[in-house]
């Protein structure tokens, strides 16, 4: 550094950050003597016979002739340093620096200043340092008194604080106090300063890297909904603390140290447990007296639980098996401890518990889907429509009397999406195998492996419904005609009531059940909801859960043939004289109105919907034919409570709006029965159907001539489906018993505007037929109040 007449060989590192770029400045012990300043490219060279192989730069000297040495000698009367600092400036002079930039050389040779007010000062300046050089013991005892300012010098190897204006500038001496290593002087040795070569100051410019601290992205959701009131909270969060009130508040930089907290995450379903080694003593007398107290004690049990023991001893006798009475108790006793065991609630619990956790390891992928941890955003760009569907995992359940049985009906828990209530038993009555048995599995989607809750039957089981007023209540129904209601909640395996066949309408198989709403003036009124059962033979029974192990049960509607021709779509007659051999229709199915509670429809083999309410018994309130043959499914939409489907025996699934007569919309593919359709719970333009090999998937505001997409799921032959609760996962049941989890993947975004785009899609579709048109167009809004949906 200029302006000082003592120089000590320490490394200064200073680093500022300035918008983004780090100035590391380094002095470099050297002379300051042999120094060429250039001033257009802001750094400072010399040439040092030590680091001429460090720098990449390409030098070419000049050779120097006689004639210019003569020239760099001054007179006698010139001071030694000025001679000296002339001379290396001359010889500098003539060495060109180059510097590749860009695989381009550029001439970076320093130019000379010719100003005598600067080579003035320069020699001022070296006899100031030979002044002070000769006085350190004064500055020594000054740098104690000033160890407190900014320019104060660490321990250790030495340093230097100075801003970069000191530096370029030129520092005084009083501002920069140095420190010898020791502290201890030698007072017998005096100090001699030792003149020192050369020295440079060299400055990098460096850029700093680019950390990203936080980073959101702008984002559009629409006002009113829960997305757009946080938005707007977080804007005004924003403002307030940029341009508001919070702009102004207290900053401070500290340093903390967090301490590692260990906690238990949700996936955990256990808990630790703590073991130890637990030394004692026991004496062979105490082990003696205590194994044969135990063993009298089962002894005595046994002997109460045994009718005859002389005889079970006289069949062992001679079957010439020696076993004792110790012996014998202590199989009694294995044997009673397992029975108690596995009637212990906390036992069976514990099971279930560990099932889940062992289950978890092999199905962690698709029930991990099945949450829908892994959804793709809006704004991926290799998103793709092809409406593609994936096995999660599948349900095999145990076989009972080795009998294949089908899956005859699936229903979800309404409160839990995890539990699922599967029936096996008889799908198709007009099969020539009928099983001779039954069961009731309840699955939770944890454990796929193994059902939680099992219920069986000495007959198939036909139909199954959870209540959605007490979850916890499921109505089964029996192929001989009985209903039952069971509580899934308890662990005991007795129903909650059951019907009579003295009091039981009739004694054809349960297709269909179906929980309604109490409807009662009394605010007070506390009974259970009942529900409707729907018999083969065309009867609906309507019963109520009493204070009693029964059922209480009566005939809510008989139905009888159509005759003559009723609205809805045209069938021509038979040719033949029709002689039926019943005067009922076949009944099934069962569906309730979204809105009215005591409405609900009954499906027939005539391919008749019948209009029925609960207020009036034995007779329908309207008639619609809708197929050619059996009508299986009726479904409401869940964005419009006028806005039906159904689909049928004859190949179609068809959409109807409750007030015209005429089908808006036909969808046909295959020349095969449907079994099953339904509304998608998330694009209120998508209806999946199955029929006996393939599930599909239509879009009718994209195509209305054939399905988007077509999934074989397994071997053998369909049976129901059912949406889950996310509307995400579709599950199948099959005649061999198995039930398959499908995701739907690779589907449209859902729209925002539900409705709209319902609305939108149906006029479309019916846009070439002028009176379907009118007609649609005179009923006006069709959707539920806000264009909400209900499910």
């Amino acid at each position: 550094c200029p302006q000082n007449n003592k120089i000590t060989k320490y490394s200064l590192k200073i680093w500022t950050k300035s918008r983004g770029v780090h100035n590391k400045i380094q002095v470099m012990s050297a002379s300051v003597r042999n120094t060429v300043t250039s001033q257009e490219n802001g750094s400072i060279f010399k040439r040092s016979s030590n680091l001429d192989n460090e720098l990449k730069k390409k030098s070419v000297v000049v050779n120097q002739t006689q004639a210019e040495e003569s020239k760099a000698k001054k007179k006698d009367t010139t001071h030694y340093y000025s001679v000296e600092t002339l001379a290396d400036l001359q010889y500098r002079s003539q060495i060109k620096v180059l510097e590749k930039i860009y695989g381009e050389e550029v001439d970076m040779t320093p130019k000379s200043i010719q100003d005598d007010t600067y080579v003035e000062q320069f020699m001022k300046y070296n006899l100031n340092v030979m002044h002070q050089m000769t006085n350190f013991t004064t500055m020594v005892a000054k740098s104690t008194t000033r160890s407190r300012t900014r320019s104060s010098v660490r321990a250790g190897i030495g340093g230097n604080k100075q801003s970069i204006d000191d530096l370029m500038n030129g520092i005084l001496y009083e501002t920069i106090n140095w420190e010898p290593y020791s502290t201890v002087e030698a007072l017998e040795e005096a100090y001699e300063p030792k003149p020192y070569t050369k020295s440079f100051l060299k400055i990098t410019l460096r850029k700093s890297d680019f950390f990203e601290i936080h980073s959101q992205t702008q984002t559009t959701v629409a006002k009113g909904s829960p997305e757009g009131d946080d938005a707007e909270r977080d804007n005004r969060n924003y403002e307030y603390l940029t341009i508001g009130k919070g702009k102004i508040r207290r900053r401070s930089d500290n340093d903390a140290q967090t301490d590692t907290l260990l906690f238990t995450t949700r996936a955990v379903n256990t808990i630790l447990i703590t073991k130890a080694t637990v030394s004692s003593y026991v004496s062979n007398f105490e082990m003696y007296d205590t194994l044969n107290n135990i063993t009298k004690e089962f002894a005595t049990a046994t002997m109460s639980s045994v009718k005859d023991l002389t005889s079970a001893l006289a069949q062992t006798e001679d079957a010439d098996t020696f076993e004792d009475d110790e012996a014998v108790a202590e199989k009694d006793k294995v044997s009673s401890q397992i029975e108690r065991l596995f009637r212990s609630p906390e036992f069976r619990n514990a099971i279930m518990y560990m099932g889940r956790t062992l289950s978890s390891n092999t199905n962690e992928a698709g029930l991990r889907r099945f949450r829908n941890f892994d959804q793709v955003e809006r704004w991926n760009a290799e998103a793709e429509y092809v409406y593609s569907m994936n096995l999660l995992f599948r349900l095999v359940p145990e076989p009972s009397k080795d009998e294949r049985k089908a899956v005859s009906d699936i229903d979800f828990c309404r409160s839990n999406g995890d539990i699922l209530a599967v029936a096996y038993g008889l799908y198709s009555f007009s099969s020539q195998h009928v099983p001779t048995s039954g069961s009731v599995f309840l699955w939770s989607i944890k454990n796929p492996g193994e059902p939680e809750r099992a219920y069986y039957y000495d007959v198939p089981v036909t139909a199954i419904n959870f209540s959605p007023f007490l979850p916890s209540l499921l109505a089964i129904g029996l192929y001989d005609g009985s209903v039952e209601v069971r509580d899934v909640s308890s662990l005991q395996d007795t129903p909650v009531a059951v019907s009579q066949r003295s009091t039981s309408p009739g004694s054809s198989p349960v297709v269909a059940i179906r929980w309604i709403k109490q409807v009662s003036d009394d605010d007070h009124e506390t009974d259970i909801d009942p529900f409707l059962s729907l018999s083969q033979d065309g009867s609906v029974t309507r019963f109520r859960i009493i204070k009693s192990p029964f059922l209480l049960g009566f005939t809510q509607m008989i139905l009888e043939r159509v005759e003559g021709h009723p609205e809805g779509i045209f069938v021509h007659p038979s040719s033949r004289i029709p002689c039926e051999s019943n005067r009922h229709p076949q009944g099934l199915s069962i569906t309730t109105h979204p809105l009215h509670k005591d409405i609900y429809y009954v499906l027939t083999d005539e391919g008749c919907i019948h209009k029925c309410s609960i207020n009036y018994q034995h007779q329908y309130l309207e008639v619609l034919r809708c197929h050619d043959g059996g009508v299986t499914v009726m479904e409401f939409s869940p964005w419009s409570p006028k806005l039906f489907l159904t689909c049928g025996n004859d190949w179609f699934v068809r959409i109807w709006v409750d007030g015209i007569t005429r089908p808006l919309l036909e969808l046909l593919d295959e020349m095969t029965p449907v079994h099953w359709a339904k509304w998608s719970p998330t694009h209120s333009t998508i209806i999946v159907t199955v029929n006996r090999e393939t599930a599909n998937v239509w879009d009718f505001r994209r195509n209305l001539l054939r399905p988007m997409s077509k999934h074989k799921m397994d071997s053998s032959f369909n049976t129901v489906a059912r949406f889950s609760h996310c509307g995400r996962t579709l599950v199948i049941g099959n005649e061999r018993g198995n039930t398959l989890f499908n995701a739907l993947n690779d589907m449209p975004f859902s729209p925002h505007f539900q409705y709209d785009e319902l609305e939108k899609a149906i006029f479309k579709a019916i846009g070439n037929d002028h009176e379907l048109l009118m007609e649609l167009k005179s009923i006006g809004f069709f959707g539920y109040p806000n264009k909400k949906a209900v499910f």
